[in-house]
């Protein structure tokens, strides 16, 4: 069977989290009809876990309109565009040999810091240059420093060159708390430079995105603060979210956000209390593939 009729198949049994990953899809597929306003967060290493060309697909099928991520995956996203790789290992390796050859590991993700050096480190302090000489100091939002990030990347095949050349809007609200941050900080202090970023301005943008917009949708991979940057953008406002997909496998008993159910949003005004929500627990890298392949066959076919 393809992927879409074991869905079917997992929708129709209807129980557990196969039920919920079946449910994911058909919301999903209705936000795609009825020209909903989609938002895509993204936490977790997701880009280092192979999930990079499934965000590409989304973004150059116009299947979102916003992609709102942490600083660290745009960070591997845009090492890759540079040359960079990442490779298999294992979560049981010795750490401190690691330390010792260079190597970095995410859970049992490798990847070496020659490759960040010589791969995002250097050219992006050259990149930073670039956009200071040709901002003469004027400050600017996140959003715009991604541009003109994407705008010096060689390959379209990643996240910020996609999102820029495909008018999918990216937001990144902890890029100082990255390596893009960090660069910028090194670049500032070492090097002179007069490149500056208000953290604040776009957050208008998101406003402006939901005053205009009559309904709007979150596809919530993982949580942290892209799943709130999403929702606080809907909390001062009549209109809230109408559908929302969440993938994660945090638990709401701590009271974090990655945790809490869409139910817990609409006490805060933030999701409509009759919105079409689903929470599928699981790790995004089993679930997220096994959605998308079973949206495009459903799009395909129609």
């Amino acid at each position: 069977m393809t992927v879409n009729e074991l869905v079917l198949q997992m929708g129709e049994a209807g129980v557990f989290m196969g039920g919920n990953l079946a449910k994911a899809v058909d919301i999903y597929e209705q936000m795609v009809k009825e020209g909903v306003y989609i938002f895509l967060t993204l936490a977790g290493a997701l880009t280092p876990a192979g999930m990079r060309k499934i965000i590409l697909t989304l973004i150059k099928k116009r299947l979102v309109n916003a992609v709102v991520s942490t600083g660290a995956n745009l960070v591997h996203d845009t090492m890759e565009a540079l040359g960079g790789s990442f490779y298999q290992g294992s979560p049981y390796l010795d750490d401190s040999k690691l330390l010792n050859a260079e190597v970095d590991r995410i859970y049992d993700i490798l990847v070496t810091e020659k490759d960040f050096r010589e791969k995002f480190d250097d050219p992006l302090l050259a990149i930073y240059a670039d956009i200071d000489q040709r901002l003469n100091g004027r400050l600017i939002s996140i959003n715009e420093l991604l541009i003109e990030v994407a705008k010096r990347l060689p390959t379209s095949d990643c996240i910020i060159k996609a999102c820029y050349e495909n008018g999918v809007k990216l937001f990144s609200p902890t890029i100082s708390d990255s390596v893009f941050g960090l660069q910028m900080a090194i670049y500032n202090r070492l090097h002179k430079g007069n490149l500056h970023v208000d953290a604040f301005q776009d957050l208008q943008e998101m406003w402006d995105i939901r005053e205009s917009h009559d309904k709007a949708g979150a596809i919530v991979l993982g949580g942290g603060v892209p799943k709130n940057y999403v929702f606080q953008s809907f909390f001062f406002s009549r209109k809230k979210l109408d559908y929302v997909i969440q993938i994660t496998l945090d638990r709401p008993e701590t009271g974090g956000l990655s945790g809490a159910p869409p139910e817990e949003a609409v006490s805060w005004g933030k999701v409509k209390p009759d919105a079409n929500k689903v929470v599928v627990v699981s790790e995004v890298t089993v679930a997220l593939p096994i959605i998308v392949a079973a949206l495009l066959e459903r799009l395909d076919k129609k």
